[in-house]
């Protein structure tokens, strides 16, 4: 479309606009509205959002990274060996079929290299080259320039999940409505655009729910919508929980002074949306040796965050927008019977979606970047690390023949409740103490016993999930509900009595007879009323010939008004009635 088109539509004025951070690599050019848009009136009830007033953003860190490796060593322990060996991932595991993809987005001015991709592969898998990377979206990726998040993203995903065809979204845009906010609904769209999709996404970005449904709800609606059809495309998409504990980016994005900041929870988004999966961040506490512990465990596994020694702390709540989904409610509710949640009143809302739904290892993971070794936490680094697994567990199915997992939350939950060894419960922390050095919230959740607001249904014990969602079919089979007389709900044969049969045959009859029956009757009443019909309309001429009754005058001046009466009527109303062509080429 035009500009003037635009511009003569939405009653405003475009103008052209370029960045000047002054760094030609990054030189970015945009159209822009320069005032506000007016939406017409016929169209405003199809248009959630617009986009024509789009622009650049800053790097807002998301992932905490320090310079040095000794988290690793001491609390942490997020390497692709912990990782496997924590989860029980087999270490020859790899994917094998040429349709299993995955993928992540870079936003704001992320960047990635992949010299540093082959360096992290020499180093944590020797002899195993990096699989195949498609970049994607409408930035220039800068790889002298890698940066935490992508650099993270990247590595992990494509380490645990490996030779894994992967995409990478780079992505300029943001909210149209805020400079503040990611460009989730775009790259939403551009991933549905494929025809053929990655199967997994795992998104490391979040904002605050309440700005974001502040400045533009329409365009978090569209969101949810996108992620409907991209979990009914057979695709699994996942979302860092956040790593400012219970107040979330609340502080930040609502400018709350310091002495009000534990004072309500400050539920993340998307996370908080009901059409996702969220994943929380734990950590392995150094010198707890308990060899006896699920998973060749060695060290305990932890909620990540600043009281155990963590560099940032997991989020998680509940959200102030989404209502509980059905699929989670019962172990909500088991939650918010214990003690283990906040007391004090208003400070979060017992009957929104709560997150995470599940957690990983999200402390400690040893990133390259520009051919030098950082040490990286948040759940940004979980996050991706949980979407490999689902990458793996989706090659399986593929070989078999079947369809990927697509939306998992429901499957999550029935895992969790119908089978104990399907998650490690994490048990020790809570999400109390914010990443940014402000004090510890008394108010926070607790991890507990089952399902809670800080790492959600546990972390995964890769090959007992494995096994259930290579069999998935097997385990809600309903082939033998298809006839109702060969079995019912308990797998007990249906047999028909004899009675039963012959009260059937009976009723049959007797459905017959009245049928006929109705029919006789009907041919009566008609041959009745045709006879009735007759008598009482006699011709004219056989009542002036055989009558001797006088017969009265007939009134032709008022049969002819009342036929005048009438057709002034219809042509009355013809009169209002004006038929025109439209041309629809003028």
């Amino acid at each position: 479309m035009k500009v003037k088109h635009v511009e003569r539509l939405l009653n405003t004025q475009i103008h052209h606009y370029e960045a000047t951070d002054k760094v030609p690599s990054t030189r970015r050019r945009l159209m822009r509205a320069a005032d506000a848009v007016s939406v017409p009136e016929h169209l405003q009830g199809v248009v959630s959002f617009l986009s024509v007033n789009t622009h650049p953003l800053g790097l807002r860190p998301l992932a905490a990274a320090t310079s040095q490796t000794a988290e690793t060593n001491g609390n942490g322990g997020g390497t692709l060996a912990a990782i496997r060996q924590a989860y029980g991932i087999p270490d020859d595991l790899v994917v094998t079929n040429s349709t299993n993809a995955q993928c992540v987005p870079s936003f704001y001015d992320e960047a990635f290299n992949l010299d540093d991709l082959k360096t992290f592969f020499n180093q944590y898998l020797p002899g195993v080259n990096p699989p195949k990377i498609i970049e994607k979206g409408d930035r220039v990726n800068t790889p002298e320039r890698s940066s935490t998040e992508a650099s993270l993203d990247l590595q992990y995903i494509t380490g645990v999940g490996r030779n894994a065809t992967t995409f990478i979204w780079t992505m300029n845009g943001s909210n149209p409505y805020s400079s503040e906010d990611e460009p989730f609904v775009e790259f939403a769209q551009d991933v549905l655009a494929l025809e053929n999709p990655p199967y997994v996404v795992s998104i490391s970005y979040s904002d605050d729910e309440e700005h974001i449904f502040d400045v533009s709800p329409g365009y978090a609606r569209t969101l949810d919508t996108l992620l409907i059809k991209m979990g009914l495309r057979g695709m699994t998409v996942l979302i860092a929980g956040g790593d400012d504990g219970v107040t979330g980016l609340r502080p930040e994005f609502e400018k709350v002074p310091a002495e009000d900041i534990c004072k309500q929870s400050g539920p993340q988004w998307p996370s908080s949306s009901p059409y996702i999966t969220t994943v929380g961040a734990t950590m392995l506490l150094a010198n707890t040796q308990q060899a006896a512990k699920p998973f060749f465990r060695t060290k305990e596994e932890v909620i990540c965050s600043v009281e155990n020694g963590g560099i940032i702390t997991s989020g998680g709540g509940f959200s102030n927008i989404y209502p509980m989904p059905e699929y989670q409610r019962k172990a909500v509710k088991r939650y918010l019977a214990t003690r283990n949640i906040p007391v004090s009143p208003g400070f979060f809302n017992r009957s929104g979606r709560a997150y995470p739904d599940v957690a990983a290892l999200g402390a400690g993971y040893l990133v390259y970047m520009n051919g030098r070794l950082s040490s990286v936490s948040g759940t940004s680094a979980s996050t991706p690390a949980f979407g490999a697994m689902v990458t793996l567990w989706n090659d399986a199915r593929l070989n078999a023949g079947k369809s990927p997992l697509g939306f998992i939350n429901p499957l999550l939950y029935y895992l969790a409740e119908t089978n104990v060894d399907a998650f490690h419960d994490v048990v020790v922390g809570n999400n109390g103490a914010p990443r940014r050095g402000n004090t510890p919230c008394e108010d926070s959740f607790y991890a507990s016993a089952g399902w809670d607001a800080v790492s959600g249904v546990g972390t995964p014990n890769f090959p007992v999930i494995s096994d259930f969602i290579a069999n998935l079919e097997d385990h809600f089979n309903v082939s033998q509900l298809n006839n109702s007389a060969e079995s019912d709900i308990t797998n007990n044969p249906v047999v028909m009595s004899a009675s039963v049969s012959e009260m059937s045959t009976f009723t049959m009859v007797l459905l017959v007879v009245a049928v006929v029956a109705n029919v006789v009757i009907g041919i009566v009443v008609v041959v009745a009323l045709v006879k009735r019909w007759r008598n009482q309309y006699t011709p004219l001429d056989d009542v002036a010939v055989g009558s001797t009754t006088p017969t009265a005058p007939t009134s032709t001046k008022s049969s002819t008004a009342r036929t005048k009466r009438l057709s002034s009527d219809a042509d009355s109303g013809e009169d209002d009635v004006e038929l025109s062509e439209i041309n629809l080429h003028d």
